[in-house]
């Protein structure tokens, strides 16, 4: 019997499927890696609007009631809707901040709350 030195085609097949497997995973993961860090920065982003919109109530003693709008370019895929309600304690005021935005046909919301006082 002569010396052989190579691979069977079986062998080469086996290797193949095992290595286009390890690829699609890997593929998947990345693209899942890449999608999570998009929402993670779309939620930092509403969040940080949000919060400005906290703080903006809260620096003051506003009023009761809803305003709602949107935000100035480039953010301008973001809404709010702000909810300034009485506290147990009259000096104070609760002020609620809801941020929407839509992706992917599907609508996702922040939702921030604090406290203003006299």
């Amino acid at each position: 019997m002569a010396d052989r030195r190579g691979f069977t085609l079986l062998e080469v097949l086996v290797s193949l499927a095992i290595l286009s497997t390890t690829l699609l995973l890997a593929y998947r993961v990345i693209s899942g890696a890449i999608e999570a860090e998009d929402r993670s920065e779309r939620w930092t982003a509403a969040s940080c609007l949000g919060e400005s919109l906290v703080r903006e109530a809260a620096a003051g003693f506003p009023d009761t009631g809803e305003t709602e709008g949107k935000f100035a370019p480039p953010m301008d895929s973001y809404s709010w809707k702000r909810s300034i309600r009485p506290a147990a304690h009259p000096d104070a005021r609760e002020v609620h901040v809801a941020v929407t935005w839509s992706r992917d046909g599907r609508e996702e919301r922040v939702t921030l709350s604090g406290v203003a006082v006299k």
